[in-house]
C-alpha cells in the first residue's frame, strides 16, 4: 500500500497539468457587438464539454446621471432605475443561448453587479472558482491591429486568472495551430501552462513554440531553458523556433501570418513582456498588432 501511494505521489508531481480541467467560465459583457462576438466565440470554443458559464455585466452609479433617475417614475426604486434593465438583458441573453446550445451540456448564471469593474470581476472569480475569463478587446479593430481598452488592460494586469481575449469581428475557427510565445530570460513555470495544455488536448492542436532572445549566440542559460521547454512538451506535437533581437510584436505578427496560427498563448510576467508586445498609450488603450485570439496566463 505504501509503495502504491509513493508511485501516485511521484506521478502527480510530474504530470500535474493532466488533472486540470476548465469548468467555470466567466463571460464579460457590456452588451456591445464586440462583447457579444467574444461570448459566441467562447460558446463555440467549448462545444462538446460540460461547462458552467457566468454572464457578468458591471454597472457603476456614475454611469447614470441624476436626470436618468429623475426620469424614472416616482415610485421606482434605485434597483429599478439602475439594475433592472441590464438584468433583464442578461436573462434574455441566457435564454437565447440555452435554446441555441440546447444539445450542449451548458448551464448559465447571470450576474449584474453594482460595483467597480475590477472589483466585480475579482469577486466573482473568487466566489465561483472561475477557471477562465473570456472578453472582447474592449476597443475598435483595424486591418492590422487590435485596440485593448481600459477594461481589457485592467483584467490582464490585475486579475489573477487566465484570460482569453477575442478581437472584434473574429469569427470562430477551430484552433488547429497554437503559438506559445516565451522568452529565454523569463522563469519557466509549468503550472501556469495548464490552460494551454488543456486547450491543446481538447482540440488535438499542433503547437509552435516561439522563443524570443535578445542576443545571439544563445547563452548556456538559454539552452537549458530550451531543453526545459522541450521536455515539458515532449508528449505534444510541436515545433520550436528562436528569434533573436526582433521586437516581440513584429516577431509574433510575422509568425502568425506565415504559420496560419489560430491562437496565441503567453505567460505574462507583470508588465515586462506586455510593454514590448504592445505600443501606444499605457493608460486607456493599447494597440496589439494581431487579430488573433490571445490566451493570457499568469505565473
Amino acid at each position: 500500500m505504501i509503495f502504491i501511494i509513493l508511485i501516485l505521489c511521484v506521478f502527480s508531481k510530474f504530470d500535474n497539468t493532466s488533472t486540470f480541467t476548465m469548468k467555470n467560465i466567466l463571460l464579460l459583457t457590456d452588451f456591445s457587438e464586440n462583447a457579444q462576438n467574444a461570448i459566441e466565440y467562447a460558446l463555440e470554443f467549448f462545444k462538446g464539454g460540460k461547462y458552467q458559464f457566468f454572464l457578468l455585466n458591471v454597472h457603476k452609479v456614475s454611469n447614470y446621471t441624476t436626470g436618468d433617475l429623475m426620469a424614472s417614475s416616482s415610485n421606482a426604486s434605485v434597483y429599478d432605475s439602475i439594475i433592472k434593465n441590464p438584468k433583464a438583458a442578461l436573462t434574455k441573453m441566457k435564454d437565447v443561448f440555452l435554446k441555441k446550445y440546447s444539445n450542449e451540456k451548458y448551464s448559465f448564471e447571470t450576474v449584474c453587479d453594482y460595483d467597480s469593474f475590477l472589483s466585480a470581476v475579482n469577486q466573482i472569480i473568487n466566489l465561483k472558482n472561475i477557471d477562465l475569463v473570456v472578453m472582447g478587446t474592449n476597443g475598435a479593430t483595424g486591418a492590422k491591429e487590435v485596440i485593448f481598452g481600459s477594461n481589457t488592460l485592467n483584467v490582464i494586469r490585475n486579475v489573477d486568472c487566465p484570460v482569453l481575449i477575442i478581437p472584434q469581428d473574429y469569427e470562430y475557427i477551430k484552433p488547429t495551430t497554437i503559438l506559445f510565445v516565451t522568452e529565454y530570460d523569463e522563469v519557466f513555470i509549468e503550472k501556469s501552462l495548464k490552460p494551454l495544455v488543456h486547450v491543446i488536448s481538447k482540440f488535438n492542436a499542433n503547437l509552435d513554440i516561439l522563443a524570443l532572445e535578445k542576443e545571439k549566440p544563445i547563452s548556456k542559460l538559454s539552452k537549458n531553458k530550451k531543453n526545459e521547454i522541450i521536455t515539458f512538451f515532449k508528449d505534444i506535437k510541436h515545433g520550436f523556433y528562436s528569434i533573436h533581437n526582433i521586437p516581440a510584436d513584429i516577431a509574433i505578427n510575422c509568425f502568425v501570418q506565415l504559420k496560419e496560427v489560430s491562437l496565441v498563448a503567453k505567460i505574462i510576467n507583470k508588465e515586462s513582456f506586455f510593454k514590448r508586445l504592445i505600443s501606444g498609450s499605457t493608460t486607456d488603450e493599447i494597440t496589439y498588432n494581431s487579430t488573433i485570439p490571445l490566451l493570457i496566463m499568469h505565473p
